[in-house]
């Protein structure tokens, strides 16, 4: 079963910045997980919040935001003062960052974009992930659907998982299959050794999220899920 840093080694460090990625080279980390979002001018930008109130030292919507904007707000001090400074990630930083050190990623599309956004937003992360080294694995997720299909359409050669955050529906095969999904990503608090079961077999492995307890993920194992997306993917389980 992988383990999967949620948002870079977020335990230890403020997610989704430059330290919580940089210490999964001492831990030896094979996989990574972040959130794609799009600043006002058109930047990607690697945050999880619309909003940048909770993990920086601002205020203000993300979409609303420049890059300059949100370059000038700290993203490490709301944790430590160890921390103080730590900028907005770049998605460019990232891909020289993975290409350098062979991470594989998932990522993440953000779903707060306007409509009339979306086709930017989608053609400039595929340039992004274009620049990605061919041995660097990569699966791009989201709770859009529809969005999924679209960016499955653009690089059919990339592999998708759709999030779902409450009970799976009943039809999640046949959505899965209709936007070329590869995965399935359930909230750990939904999931059951049934459904689990349903969906290996009919080849959809499972990704869970988020899974910071040492006998869930024993107990996942067991059903034979994928992946496991944990904020400590240092601990060990059997």
């Amino acid at each position: 079963m992988k383990k999967i840093a949620h948002r870079g080694i977020s335990a230890q460090a403020p997610e989704n910045t430059r330290a919580a990625f940089e210490k999964m080279i001492a831990m030896n980390a094979d996989w990574l997980e972040t959130d794609i979002d799009m600043t006002s001018d058109g930047e990607l930008v690697l945050i999880h919040d619309d909003r940048v109130d909770r993990t920086s030292d601002g205020s203000g919507t993300v979409n609303d935001m420049t890059l300059i904007d949100l370059q000038k707000l700290d993203f490490g001090r709301w944790l430590s003062e160890t921390y103080a400074n730590e900028r907005i990630v770049t998605l460019k930083w990232l891909v020289d960052f993975v290409n350098r050190y062979h991470f594989n990623v998932n990522f993440e599309l953000k779903t707060a974009l306007k409509y009339d956004k979306q086709n930017f937003y989608l053609a400039s992360v595929c340039q992004a992930l274009r620049q990605i080294s061919s041995n660097v694995q990569i699966i791009v997720s989201s709770f859009d659907v529809n969005l999924l299909k679209k960016f499955h359409l653009l690089m059919p050669d990339i592999q998708t998982g759709i999030l779902i955050a409450s009970q799976l529906p009943d039809n999640i095969v046949t959505v899965a299959r209709d936007i070329g999904a590869v995965y399935v990503h359930p909230d750990v608090d939904y999931l059951t050794k049934k459904q689990t079961k349903h969906l290996i077999a009919n080849h959809l492995p499972v990704n869970v999220w988020t899974v910071n307890d040492t006998a869930v993920a024993e107990r996942l194992k067991k059903w034979q899920v994928e992946a496991i997306f944990t904020d400590f993917p240092e601990a060990k389980t059997t």
